[in-house]
């Protein structure tokens, strides 16, 4: 069970800690407590598709990366811990005000159900669930990518780097291709490691249900 004010606290406590010159931070807190962003699911369908999922990867994706720079460059010159925070917590942040609740129907299967199809007897039960948002209602830019990397930018002045990472955390999904990400990634070492900390979040922790804590706490 997602805690979502447990989560929004930690979430703006880490914002409030970037010292990033020119940084609106107030009017980023602002921006994202009136919208849906603390409530709001990460996916449709697949991880975290449920009332606070959207802030709860951004926080484990957070801890991930915070994990792999640790890891592969511990003397911390290379990443500033601002740009961790800044591209871990607002990758994602054009999910805010992407999706709406909707009703679904499903099948579940019973001995009394007084349907049939191929697999048996069945009943239709309805379910509250997720669904993008008509592009008309939702912020529309570029590619997901490209639309978080905007939104950041609107408060936080972004390096270089910081930029590309956002942009290109996604790696070889579909809305990448055609392009070959290898020399972004050789060139840009805080892309490739958003990335991989996204893909560790999504497929793995949060596949298996597994919090965050209790991953580093295995270590």
């Amino acid at each position: 069970m997602i805690n979502v004010e447990e989560n929004k606290y930690k979430f703006i406590e880490l914002l409030k800690s970037i010292s990033r010159e020119g940084a609106d931070i107030s009017g980023l807190i602002y921006k994202l407590e009136h919208s849906d962003f603390f409530e709001a699911p990460c996916s449709t369908v697949y991880h975290l598709c449920e009332r606070g999922g959207l802030c709860q990867h951004s926080l484990n994706v957070y801890e991930e990366l915070r994990r792999l720079v640790d890891m592969h460059y511990p003397d911390r010159d290379k990443f500033s811990e601002d740009s961790v925070i800044i591209v871990a917590l607002l990758h994602d942040l054009s999910k805010m005000n992407y999706y709406e609740l909707t009703a679904k129907n499903t099948k579940v299967y019973c001995d009394n159900g007084t349907k049939r199809d191929e697999l048996g007897k069945f009943e239709w039960k309805s379910e509250l669930g997720y669904r993008r948002r008509d592009e008309k209602d939702r912020f529309v830019y570029g590619h997901h990518g490209q639309n978080s990397e905007y939104m950041t930018s609107t408060f936080i002045p972004l390096t270089l780097e910081e930029s590309v990472a956002i942009v290109n955390h996604m790696g070889g999904d579909d809305e990448y291709k055609p392009f070959d990400l290898t020399p972004i990634y050789n060139k840009y070492p805080l892309a490739g490691l958003l990335h991989a900390a996204d893909f560790l979040a999504t497929f793995v922790l949060e596949a298996q249900n597994i919090s965050i804590s209790e991953h580093l706490d295995d270590e």
